[in-house]
């Protein structure tokens, strides 16, 4: 019997080519991307899963609520944090911390060729690999972070600074300091949180971490992570968290005197579950469950499209199988036999796709992988067991979807009637058909707009909503400690050449993900009402540097210097006042409480000094507009600006238009001359915003593919649908030309059969679509508005398509000699 029914299968595929192939297309593209997404899923869901232990171990995460400002969550912790837990909870086995730095390394000693490189590098306890138990390909695990003067390399740089040669024993510079290689770690897995190309000690000469932030308990520095005892779990730690916080002393920070336990508030997460908690902080971006969510439902749309296409074009063409089924009850068939047979040919089809479905993963896997910035994800579909299980689950499963319907349609036919020729289920199942092309439409068009929106808000939040210019604006980040000293003389430098429009020393850059803050407050207000604005040190050509508006009074100038420039401290006279000049911002001006722009100008402002004296006295000289200094997701930040050269890091460079490759040569070479024993350490301002919405602007580009995945897939089974209807009207059409009709009253005809399904389709996917994405947009600060026009262009592009796919099957079949029409049977 198996042996029959594979028989009447393969002659079915064979005999209809064309529906078989619009099938198995749909089905190997739905397929196809369902296996990439759940690739991607799998692999976000199983972030440092394979650790030893992973059940044991707990980060801990740090909410951060200022005054005036959100709470937000973050993975950076005070450096103390972690020593006191383990001393004050007896459930804490270990402890580890890891902060990421920017390293410069060049090989050392006989291994000298001049050659720098800036490396992605990382500072933990000597613990951290008694928690994360990467193998080793070379050296003790166990005492690998002893040594202070010891660096850890993963496989990948330790082939690259020492080729084949054993690494274990020999040198490298590490900014500066040469450090010995004391082990070699496999290369970190596509799934961990970590990310790092070599590993140094904690109390390193090379730890940028600055020694007075070692024991300050009002800096967010360092990743810690807890590793209970063996029975412990995690509730009666963070029970006890709330009592920990609040036993902190109060310090003194430059925001006036608060309590940790009232400003940070700590929680525990699962290691296994770190990664789906998107805090700030990280060394790599996590993804929200939410996300996770609607990839998982994109895959599982783009599957129930191709799935409705089988089930469309099985009942479309009910009235060719009819006479075999009446056929196979009048010999002895039983019902079930015959649901079991088109189940079996649903599952045929549906194996026949996922071949071609694997082979479409297999040339797609590397590009996809890239794509997502990930390493090569993997897909052994031929070794693992997993992987074979899930596939086969995926063919039942859609198979049994796409087949279940038909099956007890084709069935249910009686074998008098069909045999009588009085019905061979020519026009059965004809609403169900019109409804599945409406649910396939309505998912199509919705994301579609899903699409848009997502382009519109990214467009929107890396333009107009920053408040600034991008543009044409390099960055030479890091300008620490000697390299500082020089900064000044290499920005003067940069300044006289023609293509450079300004060039200023700042604290940070938009986009660093750094922040520094400062209590402000008005005369007569006590300290403990002021107000905590971020504060960040510029220079004179800082505003012009990034094109931000001026709202009142005026910039910083440098005939200005001498008064705008906070005054030195000086700790052997505490008590003397130091002035200076600042610049807030619009949010600035409304958190202290001013009228207007013009009626902060002028004004004084008291901020806190940490010599102890009473304070800092400071002049407003100008107001700015908002601009954004992160993610429009946040709202931004009430900010002020002052003059603190001592402060600077970063050197923002504002090129002319169209001058860019000259003045990069420029730049690279005045930097060699200046600062020859480190690379480079330029970016441009531009792609450093663009990653900071990577995630979003990843997302957009995949809701992109599958939406269009989704109209294809679409307009293949409509395609099946209007070719199968305008051959089951043939004699119908040739009767309407003989009496007159002509080849476009015949394709509007049949054009306007298939449109309405999609213009019901937008009824349904246009409210659902606006719910969805409105709550989406409230997680900007700074959103678009929801453009009824873009509904109606994902309406009238879904319209398209059905048009395009319907009408020129249609004007073919219309185009047909009557003569022939009427002959066909």
């Amino acid at each position: 019997m198996f042996a029959n029914y594979l028989t009447v299968a393969l002659r079915m595929l064979v005999k209809h080519r064309l529906y078989s192939a619009i099938t198995v297309a749909g089905l190997a593209l739905g397929l196809t991307a369902a296996i990439l997404i759940g690739l991607f899923v799998h692999n976000e869901l199983t972030y440092d899963r394979d650790v030893t232990d992973a059940d044991r171990i707990q980060q801990v995460l740090v909410t951060a609520t200022l005054p005036g400002r959100a709470p937000e969550d973050g993975a950076a912790l005070p450096m103390p944090v972690g020593p006191a837990l383990r001393q004050a909870f007896p459930q804490v086995a270990d402890m580890t911390r890891v902060a990421a730095q920017t390293s410069t390394v060049k090989r050392a000693a006989a291994d000298q060729d001049g050659a720098l490189f800036s490396e992605q590098a990382a500072v933990a306890d000597a613990s951290f690999f008694h928690l994360f138990d990467w193998p080793f390909l070379a050296g003790d695990r166990a005492t690998a972070l002893d040594d202070p003067n010891s660096v850890v390399l993963t496989a990948k740089t330790a082939s690259k600074y020492f080729g084949d040669a054993d690494p274990v024993g020999r040198t490298l510079s590490v900014d500066g300091h040469l450090l010995r290689v004391t082990g070699v770690v496999r290369d970190l897995p596509a799934n961990t949180q970590f990310a790092f190309a070599l590993l140094i000690p904690m109390d390193s000469q090379a730890n940028q971490i600055p020694d007075y932030l070692r024991q300050h308990w009002g800096g967010l520095m360092a990743m810690t992570f807890l590793k209970l005892k063996p029975g412990a779990g995690p509730d009666a730690i963070q029970a006890g968290l709330p009592a920990f916080g609040a036993a902190i002393p109060p310090i003194r920070s430059s925001t006036g005197e608060f309590r940790v336990g009232d400003v940070f508030k700590f929680f525990l997460v699962p290691l296994s579950d770190s990664h789906l908690h998107p805090v700030r902080g990280t060394m790599v971006d996590g993804i929200s469950p939410v996300e996770i969510a609607i990839f998982t439902a994109v895959a599982v749309l783009v599957l129930v499209i191709a799935c409705i296409n089988f089930m469309n074009l099985a009942t479309a063409r009910a009235s060719l199988r009819a006479r075999e089924v009446a056929l196979r009850k009048v010999v002895g068939a039983s019902r079930g036999q015959i649901m079991a047979q088109f189940l079996g040919e649903s599952i045929l089809l549906t194996t026949l796709a996922l071949i071609l479905a694997v082979a479409l993963v297999e040339v797609l896997l590397p590009s996809f992988t890239a794509f997502l910035g990930k390493p090569s994800l993997a897909f052994n579909y031929l070794r693992d067991a997993r992987v074979i299980g899930c596939l086969a689950a995926l063919v039942l499963v859609v198979g049994g979807a796409g087949g279940v319907y038909p099956a007890v349609f084709l069935s249910a036919f009686q074998p008098g009637p069909v045999l009588k020729g009085n019905s061979g289920g020519t026009g059965a199942g004809g609403r169900l058909r019109v409804v599945l092309v409406v649910v396939q439409f309505a998912i199509s068009i919705g994301l579609m707009v899903a699409t848009g929106v997502v382009y519109r808000q990214l467009a929107y939040a890396q333009g107009r909503a920053l408040g600034f210019n991008k543009e044409n604006v390099v960055v030479l980040t890091d300008l620490y400690g000697p390299d500082l000293r020089k900064a000044e003389t290499l920005r003067d430098a940069l300044r006289q050449d023609p293509r450079i429009v300004a060039a200023s020393l700042a604290q940070s850059y938009p986009g660093s993900g750094t922040e520094n803050n400062m209590g402000a407050h008005r005369p007569g207000a006590m300290m403990d009402d002021a107000a905590v604005l971020r504060q960040d040190a510029v220079d004179a050509d800082y505003f012009a540097a990034l094109g931000v508006p001026l709202l009142a009074g005026r910039v910083f100038d440098r005939r200005s210097a001498a008064a705008d420039t906070l005054t030195p401290a000086d700790p052997a006279h505490p008590e003397k006042t130091r002035h200076g000049g600042l610049v807030l911002n619009r949010a600035a001006v409304k958190r202290l409480g001013f009228a207007s722009p013009e009626a902060a100008v002028g004004q004084p402002l008291t901020l806190p000094s940490n010599l102890g004296s009473a304070g800092i006295e400071m002049t407003v000289v100008g107001v700015v507009e908002d601009f954004h200094q992160a993610s429009v997701h946040t709202a931004v930040a009430p900010q002020m600006f002052l003059v603190a050269p001592q402060s600077y890091g970063q050197l923002l460079i504002r090129v002319k238009a169209g001058e860019m490759p000259g003045a990069l040569d420029l730049i690279d070479r005045t930097w060699h001359q200046m600062i020859p024993d480190r690379p480079v350490p330029r970016l441009f301002l531009d792609a450093q915003l663009q990653s900071v919405y990577e995630r979003e602007i990843k997302t957009g580009q995949l809701f992109a593919a599958f939406s269009g995945l989704a109209i294809v897939i679409a307009a293949l089974g409509l395609f099946g649908l209007a070719s199968f209807t305008a051959e089951r009207r043939t004699k119908e059409i040739g009767l309407r030309k003989v009496l007159g009709a002509g080849v476009a009253d015949i394709v509007r005809l049949l054009v306007w059969q298939f449109s309405k399904p999609v213009l019901v389709a937008n009824l349904i996917a246009w409210p659902v679509a606006w719910i969805a994405m409105r709550h989406w947009l409230e997680g900007f600060a700074d959103r678009v508005s929801l453009n009824p026009l873009l509904f109606v262009a994902s309406g009238l592009s879904a319209l398209l398509v059905a048009w395009a796919t319907v009408g020129l099957h249609a004007a073919r079949v219309a185009a047909t000699k009557p003569v022939v029409a009427l002959r066909y049977e």
